[in-house]
């Protein structure tokens, strides 16, 4: 049977939705505020999750294909809410609906953030995230240091949101990665368990710093890693 390879969390899906067409700079300062409802209370949480599925409705993305890659969170989650259940400080009882409750806003706070984390990266390609980041650095730049870079000959590089924009490239390219990697241990019939965790860690780990190495050297024959004299 033929393999395929399968689409990879936090990856692009293309699109014309508002959400799509939305400043990227401004959607990650969605995400943050977003983020902050989450753990803000649970009337915010509620309120995030709504908000979440009209997004994902008007962009045409499946709310369950945000999840991909979230097998890890998911079993912490249920790890959570059982810790909480049982616990020995409610009471006399050793099974307490109160830390159930509170282990399943816990647990839900953490899923709600990845999702919408991935729905950031599901509607913004890592190049509008850069060119929207960096319009918005050059313009606090303009506005409280344009003296100092006239005098100095500062070009305009917007290194703060350059970092940025490749911190969070690395996330995509990550689960791509890995997921490359797993599709040929599961086609030489590599069964699943430990023993494939200890084969594609070492592997994804050394890709990753290839990668890096490898974005090191084009930012430096752009000139970007040379420091400004």
């Amino acid at each position: 049977m033929a393999l395929r390879l399968r689409r990879p969390p936090f990856s692009y899906r293309p699109g014309s939705s508002a959400f799509h067409r939305f400043p990227a700079g401004l959607k990650l300062l969605g995400l943050l505020v977003l983020s902050s409802f989450v753990f803000a209370s649970p009337y915010g949480l509620i309120f995030s999750i709504l908000l979440l599925i009209i997004a994902c409705i008007v962009a045409r993305i499946p709310l369950g294909g945000l999840l991909r890659g979230a097998k890890p969170l998911i079993m912490l989650a249920l790890v959570i809410v059982l810790a909480r259940t049982i616990g020995t400080g409610y009471a006399d009882t050793i099974i307490s609906v109160e830390g159930f409750r509170e282990g399943l806003i816990a647990a839900l706070r953490i899923l709600v953030v990845f999702t919408a984390a991935s729905f950031l990266f599901a509607v913004t390609t890592m190049r509008e995230l850069r060119l929207s980041l960096a319009t918005m650095e050059n313009r606090i730049k303009n506005i409280f240091s344009a003296r100092r870079r006239k005098r100095n000959g500062d070009q305009g590089i917007a290194f703060f949101s350059l970092g940025i924009s490749l911190m969070l490239g690395f996330i995509p390219r990550f689960f791509e990665v890995w997921e490359t990697a797993d599709l040929a241990c599961q086609a030489r019939s590599c069964k699943r368990g430990l023993r494939r965790l200890f084969i594609l860690v070492p592997l994804v780990t050394e890709r990753m710093m290839e990668a890096a190495a490898e974005t090191v050297l084009a930012l430096e024959a752009r000139g970007l890693g040379q420091e400004n004299e």
